[in-house]
């Protein structure tokens, strides 16, 4: 058993070090050859496959990871042979949306005329929609190394056709989407061939349709206003500066890739962990098990943070060129976000847990607010600074709204013993 426990850690840590990984070289090829200006184009094109990925993250794959794990393995084949049904219906809304929004926006802003490069991100979100789908399919199945099979499939099948269009002088951002979206579509190819499909009668779809809706309504329109807040910022820096300051963040984000592996992982770990100890061990057991990972977390990423605020100049040189050194001094900033993103995750953990979900959107709501009112000003007055600060205070804004609500539900809980208590004396 541990063996097994120790395998599950180790394949799901390779994964992540590889899907991580290679998106962080991605990030490097792509901002040293496309340029600041060019990357910038590519970041906001990307923005619009994160944002439909934020839908299914929350309709598709919370509920999945959640309420999957709380099935018996009698029933589990069933339920996710509906969630792949629930999928395919997502992903079409999802890519029809897109069309007709690209069409749309042509005739508000000629900016907005893509040409070519519409058939490619409309195919590059749909491969990558259903290649994310299966990877957490495979998580909930515990099939790892099918997992990594067709990660390595699509992450280093990226970083091979990069590569190629680079050797070949032919990168550009329809063939840097191409290089994207290809090797998404063979691993969904392949992927697909391994999954376990079971009949289901439409009732029981329309009841997991409704479980999931009942779950995570919260959780999708908290994932459209979360888009917005954390995002917000670094759209106006790019119609404000222009796309090259939306390079220059992304460049800066992707250097913390490291931390991004470790947040990857933690997310495809911790909402089950969560689940199955609050099943078990109640509020109590799920709090001290929070407790534990928010204490520990905390000194891994302060440790890891200041290796990188002591050498942020040279790392963003070396690693980007010279063209990025004037803006690394960002990096720092960066840096002092990480364990507040750190504490934030784990506290939307716990409510998802106890499908409390409704704080969740209400502090996104919040940040959406502080970000229309702030944005212009702050981004005006002190330029690409004006992005970061505005970042760093949404993320406070969050994390402060999520611990009021956990001390309220540990406070109401400690009534509803109490009382039981007087009630047992009282008899």
């Amino acid at each position: 058993m541990l063996t097994k426990l120790k395998n599950k850690k180790l394949l799901i840590l390779i994964d992540q070090m590889l899907v991580s990984g290679s998106n962080f070289v991605l990030g490097i090829l792509l901002a040293r050859y496309l340029g600041v200006e060019g990357y910038g184009q590519f970041a906001l094109l990307w923005l619009i496959v994160l944002f439909f990925s934020s839908l299914q993250l929350a309709y598709i794959v919370s509920p999945m990871l959640t309420l999957g794990s709380k099935k018996s393995s009698f029933i589990l084949d069933r339920y996710l042979s509906t969630m792949i049904f629930l999928q395919v219906i997502f992903t079409a809304v999802a890519i029809i949306s897109l069309y007709f929004f690209l069409e749309v926006a042509v005739f508000f802003d000629e900016k907005w005329d893509m040409g070519d490069l519409k058939i490619y991100i409309l195919f590059t979100t749909l491969f990558f929609l259903f290649q994310d789908f299966l990877r957490r399919y495979f998580i909930i199945k515990t099939q790892y190394y099918k997992l990594v099979f067709i990660d390595v499939i699509a992450y280093l099948g990226q970083l091979g056709m990069l590569i190629y269009f680079i050797y070949n002088n032919s990168l550009d951002l329809s063939t840097a989407l191409l290089a994207v979206a290809i090797p998404f579509l063979l691993a969904l190819l392949v992927g697909y061939t391994q999954v376990t499909k079971v009949s289901t009668h439409m009732q029981y779809k329309k009841l997991i349709f409704l479980k999931n809706w009942n779950f995570s309504r919260w959780l999708v329109y908290s994932a459209v206003i979360q888009w917005g807040s954390g995002n917000f910022f670094i759209l106006a820096g790019g119609a404000i500066l222009g796309s090259w300051a939306v390079g220059v963040i992304r460049v800066m984000q992707n250097t913390m890739g490291i931390f991004q592996v470790l947040f990857t992982v933690l997310d495809n770990i911790l909402p089950i962990n969560f689940s199955k100890i609050y099943k078990q061990d109640g509020y109590n057991g799920m709090m001290k098990y929070y407790n534990k990972h928010f204490k520990f977390g905390l000194v891994i990423f302060s440790l890891l943070s200041s290796v990188v605020y002591l050498f942020a100049t040279e790392l963003v040189t070396f690693v980007y060129g010279d063209e990025y050194t004037k803006y690394a001094y960002l990096l720092i900033g960066f840096v002092v976000l990480i364990p507040i993103v750190y504490t934030t995750m784990l506290q939307r953990y716990v409510l998802r847990t106890v499908e409390e979900t409704k704080v969740i959107f209400t502090a996104y709501v919040s940040t959406t607010v502080f970000s229309l009112l702030s944005a212009y000003p702050l981004i005006k007055y002190f330029r690409i600074d004006g992005i970061l600060i505005g970042m760093f205070i949404v993320q406070i804004i969050i994390s402060f709204l999520f611990y009021r609500t956990i001390i309220s539900m540990k406070q109401d809980l400690c009534v509803k013993l109490y009382d039981a208590k007087e009630y047992e004396l009282s008899k």
